[in-house]
């Protein structure tokens, strides 16, 4: 009897250890840490100005690779104002350049003048191919896109938040670069705060039009907050002076004024009529919005397109069921959808 209570009083014990025993093997779980850049993928942030009377957007792209930054690209991309050849209002035509500052390279001709090249009269020089030569062969004077590339890698060693010293408006502590500070510390940093938010940005520039669209990725990896706009130029500027309008059309809303006002757009035997009578009976925002719920709700179809610049097709033939009311011009738009996602990386 004795040897039978001593085993059980040794088995209540060990019943109390174990209930008294706080370490369980829940508690070996580590806190979940919070991620600096939930998603991997390219973040660009822009400004768009105008830059001696013509249109300009400058813009800084962070590349960000298993939560790291990467990669940071500064890039800018301006535009013309060409006389039409009338005397009357208006007699300046406006348009994006076909490249960028980075694109051009040597041909964006930073130090193409006098005061920089006195051989100007030379065949040889006056070439791109003289002046790319002439460039090369000194130690002075750099390009437009190389200082650019200056600055990214400093951007890239020491952080978008690294003193950069400026000196009336031009960096003073990054060799070789006699650029000004247009905006690049400060895009550079507010793509950094996208790429934390999980927000991709992206644009067009055409005609005179300033295409953009954003989307949220949010922590369980889906697709929130798709937007498509445009910003215009004012059609009331005085004739040869580029001026953007204050709102660009989802902020305009209602008051963009082609529901009830524009033409309705009928898709019928392959071809997009202009009613004589019959008006569009949907805003621009609200096309626009019927567009982003689709791709929100059934992602971006690679056969996603337009039927002869408007609507949307998957075959371009026949229009998607439920985006009937949309009869803009899509063109431009799905092609920010598809730029969104490659810089998501899907």
């Amino acid at each position: 009897m004795k040897k039978f209570l001593l085993a059980l009083s040794l088995v209540f014990v060990a019943v109390l250890l174990v209930a008294c025993d706080t370490t369980t093997t829940t508690s070996t779980t580590a806190a979940p840490v919070a991620v600096e850049f939930p998603v991997d993928g390219e973040f660009t942030a822009y400004s768009v100005t105008v830059s001696s009377n013509k249109p300009q957007v400058t813009m800084v792209t962070v590349t960000i690779e298993g939560g790291e930054i990467t990669d940071i690209f500064i890039d800018c991309r301006q535009g013309t104002r060409t006389n039409n050849g009338t005397t009357e209002a208006p007699n300046y035509v406006f348009a994006w350049n076909a490249q960028t500052k980075k694109q051009l390279g040597y041909g964006y001709k930073m130090f193409y003048n006098s005061q920089y090249v006195p051989t100007l009269a030379d065949p040889q020089t006056a070439t791109l191919e003289g002046y790319q030569a002439w460039m090369e062969g000194q130690t002075v004077y750099k390009e437009w896109f190389q200082q650019a590339e200056l600055i990214e890698a400093y951007l890239l060693e020491n952080g978008v938040d690294s003193a950069m010293t400026t000196k009336a408006g031009k960096f003073s502590n990054v060799a070789g670069v006699t650029v000004s500070n247009s905006e690049y510390t400060k895009l550079a940093q507010e793509a950094v705060d996208l790429a934390r938010m999980g927000k991709f940005q992206t644009f067009v520039c055409s005609g005179t039009d300033f295409y953009f669209a954003s989307m949220i990725i949010n922590n369980l990896g889906q697709v929130t907050n798709l937007k498509l706009d445009t910003l215009q130029a004012t059609k009331d500027a005085v004739a040869g002076t580029f001026v953007w309008n204050g709102f660009s059309k989802q902020e305009l809303g209602d008051n963009y004024g082609m529901k009830g006002v524009g033409a309705a757009y009928v898709y019928a035997s392959g071809a997009w009529t202009a009613s004589e009578t019959a008006k569009t009976s949907l805003e621009w925002h609200e096309q626009a919005d019927l567009i982003t719920n689709w791709v929100m709700a059934n992602g971006n179809n690679a056969n996603l397109q337009s039927i002869a610049d408007r609507g949307v097709s998957l075959n371009g033939t026949t229009l998607v069921d439920g985006l009937a009311g949309v009869t803009i011009k899509t063109n431009t738009y799905l092609q920010l959808i598809d730029q969104l996602y490659a810089a998501w990386g899907n």
